[in-house]
């Protein structure tokens, strides 16, 4: 109970503490001047004793009077901590965690334990949110292309059931990117240069077309490096390489004062090589006895793999998106979001990191999908000085349509399906706050939603590789209708149409119900209820048995929080706590080779954040934070037995991260910054498994990874060394249970150490 009473007592300081000013948030403190954002140093003086303005819940407000678990990263603070891709986010906010079994291609984000957890199906929505300038991003894939020329990014942690109402339980992640300003023409650009020969480069050019009226602005994204996991095998390249091409358009226009209207344009491609694979066998030693090899017999580093042949993580994506806002009166606005995106995803991957005496192609897998996706929303917002209120309507869609091929054994079978999903979702949301008095306000929101699912499986088995030269016939499995049919074959050419197209539909009132306090000082403190919903999905990895289906999560949350600044404003804190029940988990549970998709019946997250910046003076800041996390199924009997009581997936039971920004010297044109950071992870899980059934390698033990940066900056430049994962720490972050069927638990490394250095120019 210890951490419930440090989060009274946190609670309690902001509750009595001194005069309060705007809260810069501990993950939001104005760092060096870079060239993504054409800051200066001064520009930056003024915001510290500022406010940072978020937009949470859908009007723009200061961070310290939102009563929502939020933090607000900027782009100057990815900059500053060495962030390059989105997998380097963990540690940054309070309960988050990014993992993914493809690298960092494929982010899947956890808060509060809550995520993707051991779903791998590429037709599964997150259940974090992700939204790209308030649009819904529904495939997984496209996740991690739009981390540059960012205003900031917003994570709201625990359920968003009405404004953010679209597969919600765990929390929203909203990339918000700048915008033209319409004030006149500036431009930025940054080069860098690291160790596993990676160039970097990103900038941005904004023109005022028509001063108050027009304007644009254009931003890249490159990245193109080596592999860092080293590949002993002769004439293969190295793993986990950097290939990265990104670009943006916005085009703004207010003809009037009443009429913003703002258009965008993006396109993102990534290609590197596929992300190395950990092959830890079930023998002594790590044996692999299907493989009948190990990695000790090949002294292999941790840092190295055997990979005879090296795939692709090809992900191609460019969508655009027309933000409207017309001011019918100082008090009324209507706003009309639209956006379409499309991605293609081609992920080929060499499974298991290890030459084979035995078998020269063990394991080779191909996933390709292509996603097309729509949003609609329409709002209507009023405000006075004592009642803000929100409400509208929401329509997404999006379709998967996917040709997977899994080779086998050197060919002794091949398992491919084809499948067409398509997702249809409607909502209606409204949401008020009002203010009693002059300290009291209470906020209601209701949303409905109505989705639904319809897939269609073309052809899904298991058959000897060559009968797909037409030589021999095949046994057909069809897993829609749970039938086979007999003597066919695919050519490549023709598609097989085997069973019905499954319908599964749900529906959800969610909403929230808060009370805020605002103290005289400046303090706030709040409590609330909220439900999150996830809609029932189609298990998507089916392949020898029946298509299952799931019921639709929901999260029931309740919160306790505070926020000001004391100490005589030395101080700025922040502190929620919290506790989660969890009805219908989706998880995916191994029974062999075969993934059935099912629902958890109850979990339960528990837990208190902290968010602390202290500024004791104009040359030294230190910002710090900490999740005391407890998530565990109340409810849950797999194949493997009873596992209630278990850890979920990625939920670390302490987290913490602290950064310092010192001002070592300054000079008349500039200063330099010396900027040391830390990320505590404690021990996590990768299946719900924890230690049972063989399952105890499958995880990461407790670890730190130190990053630290140094530079000279001035109004024109800046010049920056950096270093991430100083001590060249060795971690996991995913793993899988291929035991039965191919004799080894499936790793995936993090990054080892990176350095370099880079230049930043604005004009």
């Amino acid at each position: 109970m210890s951490r419930y009473y440090l989060g009274a007592a946190a609670l309690a300081i902001l509750a009595h503490g001194g005069h309060a000013q705007a809260q810069v948030a501990a993950t939001t403190d104005t760092p060096p001047a870079d060239a993504a954002t054409g800051q200066a140093p001064d520009d930056r003086a003024t915001q510290q004793a500022g406010d940072i303005i978020v937009t949470a819940q859908r009007r723009s407000e200061s961070l310290l009077k939102v009563p929502v678990a939020v933090t607000a990263i900027s782009q100057d603070d990815l900059a500053r901590r060495g962030i390059a891709n989105t997998a380097q986010l963990t540690g940054t906010v309070p309960s988050l965690q990014v993992n993914s079994p493809y690298g960092d291609s494929q982010p899947n984000f956890t808060i509060r334990g809550i995520g993707v957890a051991n779903e791998h199906n590429p037709n599964q929505a997150s259940p974090v949110g992700v939204y790209f300038d308030d649009a819904y991003i529904a495939a997984r894939a496209a996740h991690g292309l739009q981390l540059y020329d960012l205003q900031r990014i917003e994570v709201l942690r625990g359920p968003q059931g009405t404004l953010y109402g679209r597969n919600t339980t765990g929390g929203a992640i909203n990339f918000i990117s700048r915008r033209p300003d319409l004030e006149g023409s500036s431009g930025n650009i940054q080069v860098g240069y690291a160790n596993y020969d990676t160039f970097t480069a990103q900038g941005a050019v904004e023109t005022t077309l028509a001063k108050d009226v027009a304007g644009l602005r254009l931003s890249f994204n490159y990245a193109k490096g080596d592999g860092y996991i080293r590949n002993i095998a002769s004439g293969q390249p190295d793993l986990n390489s950097t290939d990265t091409l990104a670009g943006r358009a916005i085009l703004r226009v207010k003809p009037t004062e009443r009429l913003d209207i703002v258009i965008k344009g993006t396109y993102g491609r990534t290609n590197p090589t596929q992300a190395a694979v950990f092959n830890r066998g079930t023998g002594a030693d790590g044996f692999n006895p299907v493989l009948n090899t190990s990695r000790a017999e090949k002294e292999l580093g941790f840092f190295e793999v055997d990979s005879q042949r090296v795939g692709r993580s090809y992900i191609k994506a460019y969508g655009t998106e027309a933000l409207i806002k017309y001011t019918l009166s100082d008090a009324v606005e209507l706003t009309s979001l639209t956006s379409y995106d499309h991605l293609t995803q081609k992920f080929t991957q060499e499974g298991t990191g290890l030459e084979s005496p035995t078998f020269r192609q063990p394991l080779d897998t191909l996933y390709g999908n292509v996603f097309d996706m729509f949003n609609q929303e329409l709002r209507v917002a009023y405000s006075n000085d004592r009642t803000n209120v929100q409400a509208g309507v929401y329509y997404g869609y999006d379709k998967d349509a996917s040709d997977s091929y899994y080779w086998l054994l050197d060919g002794a079978a091949m398992i491919r399906q084809r499948y067409d999903q398509i997702r249809r979702s409607f909502a209606a949301f409204a949401q008020g706050d009002q203010k009693f008095g002059s300290h009291v306000s209470v906020t209601l929101g209701l949303r409905y939603t109505k989705d639904q699912g319809r897939y269609q499986d073309y052809a899904a088995y298991a058959v000897p590789q060559r009968a797909f030269t037409g030589t021999r016939d095949t046994s057909v499995f069809a897993p829609a209708s749970g039938t086979f049919f007999l003597g066919g074959y695919d050519t490549g050419s023709a598609r097989i149409t085997s069973g019905p197209t499954l319908k599964l539909d749900s529906d959800a009132l969610t909403g929230r119900a808060a009370i805020n306090y605002s103290f005289d000082s400046g303090q706030i403190l709040y409590a609330s209820y909220s439900r999150g919903y996830r809609a029932a999905a189609f298990c998507g990895q089916c392949f020898t048995g029946p298509i299952n289906t799931t019921k639709p999560e929901q999260v029931d949350a309740y919160e306790i929080g505070a926020k000001g600044r004391t100490l005589n404003d030395l101080l700025s804190l922040s502190v929620s706590a919290f506790l989660m029940k969890y009805r219908n988990q989706q998880i995916n549970e191994q029974i062999g080779a075969e993934t059935i998709l099912r629902n958890v019946d109850k979990s339960k997250m528990q837990g208190v954040e902290i968010e602390a910046n202290l500024a004791p003076s104009s040359d030294l800041r230190i910002n710090a934070s900490a999740s005391f996390l407890d998530a565990r199924y109340q409810e849950l009997r797999l194949s493997a037995g009873d596992l209630t009581g278990r850890r979920l997936p990625y939920a670390p039971r302490f987290s913490a991260t602290g950064s310092v920004d010192w001002t070592l010297a300054r000079t008349g044109a500039g200063r330099f910054l010396f900027t040391p950071s830390f990320v505590y992870t404690g021990l996590v899980y990768f299946t719900p498994y924890n230690r049972v059934a063989g399952n105890g390698n499958l995880r990461q033990d407790a670890n730190t990874k130190v990053n630290a940066q140094l530079s000279y900056e001035t109004e024109r430049y800046t010049v920056r060394g950096w270093v991430t994962n100083l001590t060249n720490a060795k971690t996991f972050a995913d793993g899988l249970d291929l035991r039965a069927s191919f004799g080894f638990d499936y790793l995936i490394q993090s990054a080892p150490r990176t350095y370099g250095a880079s230049v930043a120019f604005r004009f």
